[in-house]
């Protein structure tokens, strides 16, 4: 008997499934409740075109959580700890969604059209569900939908000069800000173009409106993005690995609070607005934390990808933290890995071990990012 999954309600196809079919893709994971490609050739080919090239992704999977009314903004805010209130519309934000003890829900990219229309573009969690169970306890007035809107992402030093190609160097395109966004039309078909991406390089991620429009955007950005290299792809790990990029389920789950990943400017607890978590993370604070966020150097041959908690023992063997997600990077010519340790050992230059792949490994903390994004993003 032949092996398969049975496409049903649970688990979608995504618009752009049938393309990536033909274009290759040999590997697919649930997003969602979607399917996602997680790979066409190796890792490694498809971080070099990524870093030289363009690359064209297929993450319908990021759903959008939709949430429009009048206390649309304020109920946004009571969502996340990041304080949204210079927010401008037309722009991105990327933020945590906290549960009543602090702990992460998910990391969406939020796309604020204006005061009263938002939408949560979501990592890998039911959060339509948590977000109409808040609405309805606080008795917001704010919609909460899930609309047909489903994202490609171009990315890649060259997505640049696919996009001028593409849009005939049409200025409110090719202007955009760092984490801002347009609604247009390309190829006779209304579209959301932001300035993001879940990438270290330059890049687009692109929004259909419609799900049947789907083959056609993919299509005709691989046929125009010939001549500049163009492959498709996926969310590469070495590339995010090395920037220190989150993958949320992997890197943050419930049991991990933002002020343990080091990024204050995500986490305002002074601000004035309220938000589900903040009494909590503010015990966390005063108490202090008890583990960092951090990266890792792994001796040893290649690891391929590894998203399971290995943990990292001290020369005595005791727990000393664990490592969430580990590849080898070409570009620093060894294994390097995300994860946590314990507070008082985040700037430790001891030697620590872990066993992966039945093999003994040496393993360094490293300060975070490995590579930095700050100049590709301007």
């Amino acid at each position: 008997m032949s092996k398969g999954i049975i496409y049903t309600p649970r688990i979608r196809k995504s618009p752009f499934f049938e393309e990536t079919i033909k274009d290759g893709a040999t590997n697919f994971t649930t997003y969602n409740h979607m399917t996602m490609p997680v790979g066409y050739t190796t890792p490694e080919q498809e971080y070099n075109s990524l870093i030289n090239d363009v690359t064209l992704w297929d993450v319908a999977g990021e759903r959008q959580v939709e949430v429009v009314g009048e206390d649309a903004a304020k109920f946004v805010q009571y969502l996340t700890p990041r304080n949204l209130s210079t927010f401008k519309d037309s722009f991105c934000r990327y933020a945590f969604l906290t549960d009543e003890n602090g702990g992460i829900i998910n990391d969406p990219l939020i796309l604020k059209f204006n005061d009263q229309k938002f939408w949560l573009s979501i990592a890998d969690s039911d959060v339509i569900y948590w977000c109409k169970g808040v609405a309805l306890s606080g008795n917001f007035k704010v919609k909460i939908s899930e609309p047909e809107a489903c994202p490609v992402s171009l990315q890649g030093p060259k997505s640049k000069d696919l996009m001028a190609k593409v849009t005939n160097n049409d200025p409110k395109v090719m202007d955009l800000k760092y984490y801002q966004f347009v609604e247009t039309n390309l190829f006779g078909l209304d579209l959301i173009v932001a300035r993001s991406g879940w990438s270290n390089q330059f890049g687009y991620e692109i929004y259909i409106l419609r799900e049947e429009d789907g083959g056609a955007l993919w299509r005709n950005l691989m046929d125009a993005g010939k001549e500049f290299k163009i492959v498709p792809s996926c969310p590469n790990q070495i590339d995010r690995i090395e920037a220190g990029m989150i993958s949320h389920l992997g890197d943050t789950t419930l049991n991990d609070n933002p002020l343990e990943l080091n990024l204050p400017k995500f986490c305002d607890l002074d601000q004035e607005a309220d938000f589900v978590g903040k009494e909590a993370l503010k015990k966390i604070r005063d108490e202090g934390i008890k583990k960092q966020f951090t990266g890792f150097k792994i001796s040893g041959k290649k690891i391929g990808y590894n998203m399971a908690s290995i943990p990292v023992l001290d020369k005595n063997g005791s727990r000393s933290g664990y490592i969430t997600s580990g590849i080898y990077s070409p570009n620093f010519g060894c294994n390097i890995g995300l994860g946590y340790v314990n507070i008082d050992l985040i700037h430790s230059e001891e030697i620590y071990s872990a066993q992966h792949d039945e093999e003994q490994r040496e393993v360094e903390i490293v300060p975070l990012p490995f590579s930095s994004r700050l100049e590709k993003m301007k």
